[in-house]
């Protein structure tokens, strides 16, 4: 079944010369990269101490910033990087998955941490955390892992307790008429008790990190659920790119300097009102 593969920034060993062999990337704008940086400490602020699931490539900036401001770290949640892409769910939605895709989509998923037994048991709660746009792909992910646990006899009523979901959006004018993606879902009703949040970001920031940067990783869709892939396929330019700047943005977290950054943010924030976010805060000073 499908294995998807994705470099360790941690563990450099594994990128071999690749990121040697990488043409010039695009370091962040300072602009974009506070953006990144604000965005971040309100993501953790707002998670209050869940474990953060970060879903697709869209917010791969996202986790590699803070798997460095996180490692070596203690009492810190857990990052994972989930591979999935499903915008629409297709003639017959989630239910008409055929058995040897599901599968693969299952073993991925909980390769990377996601599933709901996992979920039920763990001792923090799981965020899961998304560039949303219309709430095509979240809602997909939720009623593929209410499959899941019907499937497996996990009671979706702890898994949905446990649930938080964090969404990445483009920053409008707040007013009584303002669209609001979670206003407008019919799977909602699954998860009645889930936390939803909203982190806004300038339209440029949002279609920077969703659309135009370059991805370390290869996109997981329906055509390789089923597929028996293992290890890693040698780079694009365009990943190596990627690569260069995931390193250089994990490296970046990893500073003294840039930890205090992030703890100042967020120890701004409301949040700090509750014990885990003062914990996270004491944890990166």
């Amino acid at each position: 079944m499908a294995r998807p593969f994705r470099w360790s920034f941690e563990k450099r060993e594994q990128l071999g010369s690749w990121i040697d062999q990488a043409e010039r990337f695009r370091r962040p704008h300072p602009e974009d990269l506070e953006t990144l940086r604000v965005s971040a400490a309100r993501i953790l602020a707002m998670s209050d101490g869940a474990d953060l699931a970060f879903i697709g490539r869209s917010p791969e900036n996202f986790y590699d910033y803070l798997c460095g401001c996180f490692s070596g770290l203690e009492g810190v949640p857990s990052l994972s990087l989930v591979p999935f892409s499903m915008r629409w769910e297709g003639e017959g939605g989630i239910a008409a998955i055929p058995a040897h895709k599901f599968s693969g989509l299952r073993e991925a998923l909980e390769e990377n941490g996601l599933s709901p037994a996992r979920i039920a048991a763990a001792d923090r709660p799981t965020a899961l955390v998304d560039m949303i746009a219309y709430g095509g792909t979240m809602g997909a992910l939720v009623k593929i892992l209410h499959r899941m646990a019907n499937e497996d006899g996990t009671d979706w009523n702890a898994v949905q307790r446990r649930l938080k979901i964090i969404g990445l959006k483009v920053r409008t004018k707040n007013s009584p008429n303002t669209w609001r993606w979670q206003q407008h879902q019919n799977w909602l009703d699954l998860i009645p008790d889930a936390v939803i949040k909203n982190v806004s970001a300038p339209a440029g920031f949002v279609f920077l990190i969703a659309n135009t940067d370059d991805k370390v990783t290869r996109s997981f869709h329906f055509g390789r659920w089923d597929k028996d892939e293992t290890g890693a396929e040698p780079p694009s330019a365009e990943q190596l790119r990627a690569m260069k700047q995931a390193a250089w943005l994990y490296d970046l977290g990893k500073t003294r300097e840039e930890r205090h950054r992030l703890s100042r943010l967020i120890a701004k924030r409301p949040e700090m009102k509750q014990a885990a976010t003062r914990a996270m805060v004491s944890a990166l000073r």
